[in-house]
């Protein structure tokens, strides 16, 4: 046993020196983690005081004239959830058609007439378009929710203004909204997310260009030659996976290890935690490195397939975007995927600030997952490789 164990970490050696022997290309794989978590953390960072929520662009065209329409005109305008401007009808049409934006609301001639209504009120309604795109339907009911709530409110101000002498109507509760599960005294930091995003998911890309590099080496014969010597097959793979596996736990450490420099990013629970997920990450890449030149066949098919479904899992586990912006389907299919669990596992050691306790779950079913993958594909690879010995394949 000892004499495999040395043979697969003389072949990992050998793998992780012809790693380094491209230097530019090995200081790219550090680098490119880096670049995409740190575009995707200024896209998406919002200054201290800055509200998070986003606001609608949209258009607006008035038909209506009178006081009422002019200040229902100004509460939307000024309304902290939407970005909106003034157009005409025809400008707004052609605006929308290009998404430019993607929602415009049409005041229509008989708004006016609302100045006067009451819940007793059996006269006609007026009534209020709302233009969007074919791929906007979203924002535009967005849009229905906004303009219902600023004239709803400018009623409500109105009526009963002789009541209150106040010129806004004053909800009868209070509302607080406070954080919790977070021990970090900073709180949250948007980056955080994008480089935990972002980092998992190179790894799996670095994970498919160590599957790819296998392929070629067998389409170059490399195998053939490496079993004139006594070297089992599985301890090839083994050594590949430790070599690709050192070199994704290294990148984990340098992008985080940027993000704290630069962006301010931090360890707000378990280290331990957090450095036993880092090694769940980087084992998840090698396993699936094997399991791309296990099933992929031809390189060129092995990297067409790989990419979509990288992709695919990176978006439904919550690499891009928290989860909770998904459809519900896609929510309950991520709790099958390791992706997912390593995701959660990252937030909950930054930003959360748990403790190892709350993160040995993810870290387990991270695991199982590797172990499962990593089992199947070797046996998959060896047999594979004995069927071309014998002249099948």
């Amino acid at each position: 046993m000892r004499r495999y164990l040395s043979l697969i970490l003389t072949l990992a050696i050998k793998d992780g020196r012809i790693f380094l022997a491209d230097r530019r290309a090995a200081a790219l794989s550090f680098l490119v983690p880096v670049v995409l978590a740190s575009a995707f953390g200024i896209l998406f960072h919002k200054t201290p005081g800055q509200s998070t929520s986003p606001r609608l662009p949209m258009v607006v065209v008035v038909e209506s004239e009178g006081p009422f329409t002019r200040q229902v005109v100004e509460d939307l305008l000024a309304s902290p959830r939407v970005e909106a401007e003034i157009v005409t009808r025809a400008e707004a049409e052609a605006r929308v058609a290009d998404r430019r934006p993607g929602v415009a609301v049409v005041i229509p001639k008989d708004f006016e007439t609302l100045a006067k209504w009451s819940p007793s009120s059996t006269a006609a309604r007026p009534q209020i378009q709302v233009l969007t795109n074919p791929i906007t339907e979203a924002e535009g009911q967005w849009a229905e929710g906004v303009v219902s709530e600023v004239v709803m409110h400018r009623l409500a101000t109105d009526r009963l203004k002789p009541w209150t002498g106040e010129e806004g109507a004053v909800r009868p509760f209070t509302v607080q909204t406070s954080t919790v599960s977070t021990a970090d005294p900073r709180g949250f930091n948007s980056y955080t997310h994008s480089f935990s995003g972002m980092t998992l998911q190179y790894l799996l890309f670095w994970g498919m260009e160590s599957g790819l590099s296998l392929l070629r080496d067998r389409r170059r014969s490399v195998w053939a030659r490496m079993q004139a010597a006594p070297v089992p097959v599985w301890t090839v793979l083994m050594g590949k996976a430790l070599s690709t596996a050192v070199i994704a736990v290294l990148q984990v450490f340098v992008t985080f290890a940027f993000g704290a420099i630069v962006f301010g990013i931090s360890i707000g629970g378990s280290w331990m935690g957090f450095v036993l997920l880092a090694v769940a990450a980087g084992l998840l890449a090698a396993a699936t490195g094997l399991l791309v030149a296990a099933v992929g066949g031809t390189e060129a098919r092995a990297r067409s397939v790989a990419i979509l479904v990288i992709l695919a899992v990176a978006m439904i586990g919550g690499f891009w975007l928290p989860s909770f912006v998904l459809p519900g389907w896609a929510r309950d299919t991520a709790l099958a995927l390791p992706t997912t669990w390593l995701m959660r596992g990252f937030d909950a050691v930054t930003w959360q600030g748990q403790d190892l306790e709350a993160v040995l779950p993810n870290i387990g079913v991270v695991l199982a997952f590797t172990a499962v993958i990593l089992a199947g594909a070797v046996a998959r690879l060896v047999t594979s490789e004995a069927r071309r010995r014998r002249g099948f394949a």
